[in-house]
């Protein structure tokens, strides 16, 4: 934001007030009357605060030089007119003056994060960024069995929620969460992805990554087939190797859940939950994969 040198203007009482040249904030929960910064958006949207809880947690409201500073009765404070929308104004503060508004593991919609992690860089509020990218490292981990860790954490948890991370991530500098995003996008189908309005080159990534989960998908999977092949270490060879056909049989009929498998979703749940809804064996006959395979898995 372009800066000016320090205007004074004094008021009088016929004067028009901010207040009244101005709408406040759309709930008004931030206009303070012993508020001493007053923030005037392009929507018309009034803020009253306070300085010294800004100055605090941004660093950017320290320097005051370039705000007009009024006087009003005897009292002085500053005016700052600011692009920003009321919306982002409000989520940003909310987190600055309410802790419990958001901290790192609190479910917190992404349209929430995205107005805060906006404001936390273009003010320089860095522990609010540090917060904001310890949470969407929660979410978007960078070891693969950590990945449904936290899936309670996006908010809403749409098949879309991937590709607002990637440009977040990419709006924000947050390289650290790109891996973990792309493989979430790379489950979303193909003629989903076209609804999403992706970069090109963002759509590429997503479909060689599909392409190539896939296939390390299957050697896993032949490769688990035969490891115990001999019987040696396995508690019900037949079963085992049974249920371990299983998956890539269910592999082959359905690719798109291949990332299910590094998950470890397919081995431990997918195959049991899908033969009881089908009625395919009794109660007694799905007993699983034995621990010892599991743990080879």
């Amino acid at each position: 934001m372009a800066l000016t040198k320090r205007d004074t203007t004094t008021l009088t009482d016929s004067s028009p007030q901010p207040a009244e040249r101005e709408e406040s904030g759309s709930d008004g929960s931030f206009w303070f009357e012993d508020g001493n910064i007053i923030l005037i958006n392009a929507q018309r949207a009034g803020f009253r605060v306070h300085l010294d809880v800004l100055s605090m947690n941004a660093d950017f409201f320290r320097d005051t030089s370039g705000m007009t500073l009024l006087q009003e009765r005897g009292t002085e404070y500053y005016l700052l007119r600011v692009t920003d929308s009321t919306k982002d104004l409000m989520h940003f503060f909310h987190a600055l003056y309410t802790r419990a508004y958001f901290y790192p593991g609190k479910p917190t919609h992404y349209d929430a994060l995205e107005s805060m992690l906006r404001l936390a860089n273009k003010y320089s509020a860095h522990q609010l960024r540090a917060d904001i990218v310890k949470h969407l490292t929660m979410i978007y981990p960078s070891k693969l069995a950590a990945l449904e860790e936290h899936k309670d954490l996006r908010v809403p948890d749409h098949y879309s929620h991937s590709v607002r991370a990637i440009a977040m991530s990419r709006e924000h500098d947050i390289p650290i969460i790109l891996p973990a995003a792309f493989y979430f996008a790379s489950t979303i189908p193909p003629a989903q992805l076209i609804d999403l309005h992706l970069k090109r080159d963002d759509v590429a990534v997503i479909l060689s990554g599909k392409d190539k989960i896939a296939e390390d998908a299957f050697k896993i999977a032949w490769s688990w087939l035969f490891i115990s092949s001999s019987g040696s270490r396995c508690s019900s060879v037949v079963q085992c190797q049974r249920r371990r056909l299983d998956v890539i049989q269910k592999l082959a009929r359905s690719p798109g859940d291949a990332h299910r498998l590094f998950l470890n979703s397919i081995p431990h749940q997918y195959w049991q939950g899908e033969d009881k809804e089908n009625g395919s064996e009794s109660e007694d006959e799905v007993v699983g994969i034995c621990n010892r395979c599991l743990r080879e898995w």
